[in-house]
C-alpha cells in the first residue's frame, strides 16, 4: 500500500496535469477565435488575400481575390493566377516570382490580367515569405489597380497634350519674334541712318515719326512676348558675371535721349559698397531698370530724375541690389499704387493714349523682380513724384583687383573743384572723385568758380581741375570757362571738364569756351577718371603725352576714335537688306566690314586670314550652315580669342544659352540697334585697349 507520501504526490501531479490541459483548451479556444477574426476581416476587406506553400499551391484565397481574378472558390485554389497573366507581362512576372520563391524573397509587382470572361485589369501582387515549423510559405495580397492606371494614363496624355502645346506656344512665339523682329530691323536700322543725312524740316520730322513707331511696335511686340513668355512658364534667367554700376550708367545714357530738351536733371548714384561684379541675369536686372527709369521722363516735365543703386543686405554668398528711380513728375493717386502694377493697368484711362504704353511694363518688372527674389513696389502722390522701388537678390563674386586704369594713381591728391547748381548731382560727383583719392571742393553757382579758384592760388594750394556743370542759373559753364580762360592769373591754365545733360551736339561750344574735355550726365565712373586723366595728362610737365593744349577737345568718343578705325568686323549675314544695313552702320562709324553670306562662307572667310579680323557677328539662321554650326568649326580649328557675336531674330528661352554654348561670346537680338552694336564692339574689342 503506498504510503501516505506518495499519494500525497500523485494528488499533486494530477492537479498539475488537470491545470495544463485546461491551459491548454483555454489557448486552443484563442486559438480559434483569432482563426475566426482573421477569416472574418479578410473576408470584408477589398485586397484580395492568399496563402501559398512552398511549390506555390493556393492554401487559402478570400473572396476579393476570388472576384478580382474572376475565380469561383475552387478555381481560386486550384488554379496558378500567373496563368491569367497579359501576354506583354507574362516573362517579367514569371522571372521576378521564380527568384523570389527561390530566395524566399518579398515580390511586389504590378501587371496585367484578363479574367476568364475577357476583361482586361490591371492588379497589384504583393507576398512575403513567412516560416514556421510547417515550413516555408507565402502570403500576400492582391489589388485592383485599373481605375488608378486608368488616372496615371488619362494624366499622362494630358502632360504630354499641354506639354505640346505649350511647345506649339513657344514655337509660334519664336517664329512671331523671328518673323516680325527681322523686316522691323530693316525699318529701325534704315531710318537711323537716314536721319544722319541731310533733311528739309519736314522730311526730318516724317523719319523721326517713323522711327519713334517703330520704337513703339518694337517695344509693344516685346512686351507682350515677355508677358506671353511669363503666362507660360518660359520665362528663364541664366547666372553670369556683370558689373551692375556699369549697367546702370548704361540705363542712364540709354534714357537720356527721352529727356531731350526738357529741363530735368538726371542723376545716377552708386553705393560706395557696392560690388564690382555679382552673378545674376544682367538682361532681366537691366530690363526693370530700364523699363522703370524709362517710364520717368513720361512724367517729369521739370526737376530731376534720379537712379540710386544701393546694397540693402548681404549674406555670405548673396547680395541684395535696391534699385530706387525718383522723379519730380507728376505723380500717382495713393488709390491706384497697387493697381499700376497689374496687367493691362495705368493710373488712368487717358494714360495711354497721352504717354503711350501698353499697360504691361510694370507688370513685367513684377514678376521678373518676384522671380529673382525681390519685388518691385511705389510712393507716390499726386502732383510730388515718384519713388519706385525695386530689389533682387543676386549672387556673389569672387573679389578681382581692380584696374589700375580706373584709378590712375597721378589722380591721387588731385585737387578739384566741382561747379553744380544741382546739390545732389555735386554730391554724387564728389563722392566718385574723393573715393579715387581726389581733393574736391563744391560750388553751386557759376559766379563762386573764380573767386574760390583765386583763393585756392592765393593759399598756396590751386586747384589742377575744375568740372562744370553747363546749365547754372546766373552764370552758366560757358562763362565760367571763358572767365577763367580770360583770366592773366596762372590758374587761367587750369584743365577743364564740362558736363552737360544734353547731347554730344554741346561739345563744339564747349570747345570754343575753352574745355578739355565733355561728358554727358550722368557721367559714368570710369569714363570720368579716365577723361580726368587725360586732360590732366595735357597739362602736366611730369609724363610723356604733351599734346597740344585746346588742339582738340576730349570726349567720351574721341579716346577711342583713332582705336575704332581700325577694327576690322566679319560680318555673317544671309538677308540682303541686313548686310546692306551693316555694311553702312557700321562702316559709318569707322569699322572695316567684310560679309559673308553663309556659314560656310564665314568659316572660309575667318580660318584663311584669322588675323583680318578682330571680331565676327554671327547670324544663327543662314543656309548651306547656320551661325551655331559655323562658330562650332571655328572654334575647333583651335581660333578661341576672336569674340563671336550672334545676331538673331530669336528672343526665346534657351536660345541665348545655345549660342554661348556653341562657343559664342555674347548675343544681341534683331531688330539690331546701332548703340547695342557698338555696345558689343566696345564690350568685346575696344576695352581690350584701356586707356
Amino acid at each position: 500500500m503506498p504510503s501516505a507520501a506518495t499519494i500525497l504526490e500523485l494528488v499533486k501531479k494530477n492537479k498539475r496535469l488537470e491545470e495544463e490541459n485546461k491551459r491548454f483548451r483555454a489557448a486552443r479556444g484563442s486559438n480559434r477565435g483569432s482563426e475566426e477574426r482573421f477569416r472574418l476581416i479578410s473576408e470584408t476587406i477589398h485586397f484580395g488575400v492568399f496563402e501559398l506553400d512552398q511549390e506555390g499551391s493556393c492554401l487559402y484565397a478570400n473572396t476579393s481575390y476570388q472576384k478580382i481574378f474572376g475565380l469561383s472558390l475552387a478555381e481560386s485554389l486550384t488554379r496558378d493566377w500567373r496563368e491569367l497573366l497579359h501576354d506583354g507581362d507574362r516573362g517579367a512576372v514569371f522571372a521576378n516570382w521564380a527568384a523570389a520563391l527561390e530566395k524566399m524573397a518579398t515580390f511586389s509587382m504590378d501587371c496585367r490580367i484578363i479574367r476568364p470572361d475577357g476583361t482586361h485589369r490591371w492588379v497589384h501582387v504583393h507576398s512575403e515569405p513567412v516560416f514556421s515549423d510547417e515550413g516555408g510559405r507565402y502570403t500576400g495580397t492582391v489589388e485592383d489597380i485599373t481605375d488608378r492606371k486608368q488616372a496615371e494614363e488619362e494624366l499622362k496624355k494630358a502632360k504630354e497634350t499641354a506639354e505640346s502645346a505649350n511647345m506649339a506656344k513657344s514655337q509660334f512665339l519664336a517664329n512671331m519674334s523671328h518673323e516680325i523682329r527681322t523686316p522691323m530691323n530693316g525699318v529701325i536700322g534704315f531710318t537711323d541712318l537716314l536721319l544722319d543725312t541731310g533733311l528739309s524740316d519736314v522730311q526730318l520730322d516724317y523719319t523721326q515719326t517713323i522711327k519713334r513707331s517703330g520704337i513703339a511696335l518694337l517695344s509693344l511686340i516685346n512686351d507682350i512676348l515677355d508677358f506671353s513668355k511669363i503666362e507660360s512658364g518660359e520665362l528663364d534667367f541664366e547666372s553670369i558675371e556683370f558689373d551692375p554700376e556699369l549697367l546702370a550708367y548704361d540705363v542712364c545714357d540709354l534714357v537720356r535721349p527721352k529727356i531731350g530738351t526738357l529741363p530735368v536733371e538726371l542723376l545716377c548714384r552708386i553705393d560706395d559698397n557696392m560690388p564690382a561684379m555679382v552673378q545674376g541675369d544682367p538682361l532681366r536686372f537691366r530690363q526693370v531698370v530700364t523699363n522703370l527709369l524709362g517710364n520717368a521722363p513720361k512724367f517729369t516735365e521739370s526737376g530731376e530724375i534720379e537712379l540710386a543703386l544701393l546694397v540693402d543686405e548681404e549674406t555670405d554668398d548673396q547680395v541684395k541690389l535696391h534699385a530706387i528711380i525718383r522723379d519730380t513728375g507728376i505723380g500717382i493717386p495713393e488709390d491706384k499704387l497697387t493697381a499700376i502694377f497689374e496687367p493691362f493697368q495705368q493710373a488712368d484711362g487717358s494714360t495711354t493714349r497721352k504717354y503711350g504704353g501698353t499697360g504691361l511694363g510694370l507688370s513685367i518688372c513684377k514678376q521678373i523682380s518676384n522671380l529673382m527674389g525681390g519685388d518691385v513696389w511705389v510712393e507716390s502722390r499726386i502732383s510730388e513724384g515718384s519713388i519706385f522701388h525695386f530689389t533682387a537678390w543676386l549672387g556673389k563674386c569672387a573679389e578681382k583687383q581692380a584696374s589700375p586704369t580706373m584709378v590712375p594713381v597721378s589722380l591721387k591728391d588731385v585737387r578739384v573743384l566741382v561747379a553744380d547748381d544741382n546739390v545732389a548731382n555735386a554730391k554724387i560727383l564728389k563722392q566718385v572723385l574723393d573715393a579715387s583719392g581726389m581733393q574736391t571742393t563744391l560750388v553751386y553757382r557759376g559766379e563762386d568758380v573764380l573767386a574760390t579758384l583765386e583763393d585756392g592760388f592765393a593759399r598756396g594750394v590751386p586747384f589742377a581741375l575744375c568740372i562744370s556743370d553747363i546749365r547754372m542759373p546766373d552764370m552758366d559753364g560757358f562763362a565760367v570757362a571763358r572767365q577763367i580762360r580770360s583770366s592773366s592769373a596762372s590758374f587761367s591754365k587750369i584743365a577743364l571738364i564740362a558736363l552737360s545733360g544734353a547731347l554730344e551736339r554741346d561739345a563744339q561750344r564747349c570747345e570754343k569756351a575753352g574745355f578739355n574735355g565733355f561728358l554727358s550726365k550722368p557721367a559714368r565712373r570710369e569714363k570720368l577718371l579716365q577723361m580726368i586723366g587725360r586732360v590732366l595728362c595735357d597739362y602736366s610737365p611730369d609724363n610723356d603725352c604733351q599734346p597740344e593744349p585746346h588742339e582738340k577737345i576730349h570726349t567720351q568718343y574721341s579716346v577711342r576714335e583713332d582705336l575704332k578705325h581700325s577694327i576690322r568686323i566679319l560680318m555673317a549675314e544671309d538677308n540682303p537688306v541686313n548686310q546692306k544695313l551693316a555694311m553702312l552702320m557700321l562702316g559709318k562709324a569707322g569699322y572695316k566690314v567684310e560679309v559673308a553670306s553663309n556659314g560656310i562662307e564665314a568659316v572660309e572667310k575667318y580660318t584663311a586670314t584669322p588675323d583680318a579680323f578682330d571680331l565676327i557677328f554671327m547670324d544663327v539662321q543662314m543656309p548651306e550652315m547656320d551661325g551655331k554650326a559655323a562658330t562650332q568649326v571655328i572654334r575647333q580649328k583651335g581660333f578661341d580669342q576672336v569674340p563671336i557675336i550672334a545676331m538673331t531674330a530669336h528672343a526665346m528661352k534657351g536660345d541665348r544659352e545655345m549660342c554661348l554654348d556653341a562657343g559664342m561670346n555674347d548675343y544681341i537680338t534683331k531688330p539690331i540697334k546701332r548703340e547695342a552694336v557698338f555696345a558689343i564692339i566696345e564690350k568685346n574689342v575696344l576695352n581690350k585697349e584701356r586707356i
